[in-house]
């Protein structure tokens, strides 16, 4: 059963201006432990941040909640295959 579409779009300079200003804040609010074991490995940090902020917008669209009608950002995770 598909709940919905969702699709997005983001410029990573804007995470990376947000991990400047807010640090550890901002992330912990927004990604899972996970997320952040897998993006604070990479080379480029601020685009694998925001590969993952941009899949958890598009699905809090499909769902259609948007992410102020019980879905937090910490309640989905997006993680690589192996």
């Amino acid at each position: 059963m598909i709940l919905g579409i969702g699709n997005d779009i983001i410029d990573i300079r804007r995470i990376e201006q947000a991990i400047e200003r807010y640090g550890d804040r901002f992330l912990d609010r927004i990604f899972t432990t996970i997320e952040r074991e897998k993006s604070d490995g990479r080379l480029l940090r601020a685009a694998s941040y925001a590969k993952r902020f941009a899949a958890k917008e598009a699905c809090s669209k499909a769902l259609g909640t948007g992410f102020r009608k019980g879905v937090f950002w910490r309640d989905m995770g997006v993680v690589n295959l192996p």
